[in-house]
């Protein structure tokens, strides 16, 4: 009983009670530490490098592409994380053509340390890309049976922007589509990867924009048809005073049919040469079609066209140096022209008419007039506009140099 006691008396004792709780605390400690140690782990990813805040009109040459991050993380972390989790990128803002050393940029998901980045800074160069509009063009398969032929051929969009730098785009021939006969005996819409074709391998990235297009085309039987332009055939010059404004044909495109190689050999069907010399109104004529030579290429029953021709005045201008100014209007004490300075005393007049009425352009006969008015002027030294008259209406004045002139009174 007394050692029984004494033993409770020790457990209760506050330096044991004290010893047992900073036992358990050290244990705990080491405990924690142990395991924190154990659940970190490192792992390298190789990422996909992006280039952000880049202008439109530039791109980056010899780019690079991957980035390998070094991470850290809990073990039940890292086996959920993912590549593309890791994200790399580089800052292009306010930058122009020329060569940089930028850093990159790591950022991992949550409870996810970026330990280090490989390289840190990458060397890039911009260079300035230019765009150019290119039609899009279709390669037939050598596979389309003879009597066939594609007709209604639609392509959405007809014309592409291809970017890159000018030395590349010169490297450019053709872009194009290339449909398989199955696709095209098919009859569905068709969605086509773009292909360029190009002399020599490009320098930088070429893009094309947008880089597949939509085709809708119907393979018929028969004879291949081509629909092409009206191309008129004028001789002559319209009146001196007239110039054609326009000439335009109903209808403005004809339908061809014939074999494939010789269609693809036309680009327009001509009009019989039609005489406009010396006309001076408008024209509305009913043309006869250039017949082909080849007999195997027909205009599908149209022999002919309406063809309206637009004419419009023209004019011509002349010079005239050293046209004396007249004073007028003066007070009846100052009649006297002698009693007033114009300085300059004379300027240039440039006059427009019809080209007919300049051709016999005559100064004595046009009474051309060119004065300053005093009417209500009682400075005896003054700045005022110089105007022109002509007694023939057909003449224009365009401009007076210098338009204004000094008028002072004798004496001032």
């Amino acid at each position: 009983m007394n050692i029984s006691k004494k033993f409770d008396d020790i457990l209760a004792s506050p330096w044991v009670l004290w010893g047992i709780s900073v036992s358990i605390a050290v244990f705990m400690w080491f405990y924690v530490l142990d395991k924190g140690e154990i659940a970190n782990e490192k792992r390298e990813f190789l990422s996909q490098l992006e280039y952000r805040n880049l202008a439109p009109e530039f791109g980056v040459r010899n780019a690079v592409k991957e980035i390998i991050v070094e991470v850290e993380a809990p073990e039940d972390v890292m086996n959920q994380l993912e590549y593309d989790s890791i994200l790399c990128e580089v800052d292009l803002r306010r930058l122009s053509s020329g060569k940089y050393r930028e850093i990159v940029k790591a950022t991992a998901p949550q409870n996810v340390r970026v330990v280090s980045v490989t390289p840190s800074r990458v060397d890039v160069e911009l260079i300035r890309l230019v765009g150019r509009m290119i039609p899009v063009e279709v390669a037939l398969p050598q596979d389309i049976p003879a009597g066939r032929y594609l007709e209604a051929v639609e392509i959405v969009p007809k014309e592409l922007n291809v970017k890159g730098t000018d030395r590349d785009l010169a490297k450019i021939g053709s872009v194009s589509i290339a449909p398989t006969f199955q696709e095209l005996e098919g009859g569905k819409e068709l969605l086509l990867p773009v292909k360029i074709a190009q002399s020599e391998p490009f320098e930088d990235e070429v893009t094309l924009e947008p880089s597949q297009v939509k085709m809708n085309a119907t393979l018929v039987t028969g004879l291949p048809r081509k629909k092409v332009a009206v191309n008129v055939r004028l001789s002559g010059k319209p009146s001196l005073d007239y110039a054609v404004r326009s000439v335009t044909t109903d209808p403005a495109e004809i339908m061809l049919q014939g074999a494939k190689a010789k269609l693809d050999e036309i680009s327009a069907v001509d009009t019989e040469t039609i005489d406009i010399s010396g006309i001076s109104t408008d024209q509305t004529l009913i043309v006869p079609l250039r017949a082909f030579k080849d007999k195997e290429i027909s205009t599908m029953d149209v022999k002919s066209v309406k063809l309206s021709i637009q004419l419009e005045p023209i004019t011509a201008q002349k010079q005239l140096s050293g046209i004396s100014i007249a004073v007028e209007n003066a007070d009846a004490e100052d009649t006297d022209k002698e009693k007033w300075i114009v300085s300059p005393a004379a300027v240039d007049v440039t006059v427009e008419a019809p080209p007919s009425r300049m051709e016999t352009f005559d100064l004595e006969a046009v009474d051309l007039k060119v004065f300053v008015d005093l009417s209500n002027i009682f400075l005896r030294k003054t700045t005022l506009p110089v105007r022109a008259t002509f007694a023939s209406g057909d003449f224009r004045i365009i401009k007076i140099d210098p338009p204004t002139v000094t008028v002072s009174a004798v004496g001032e």
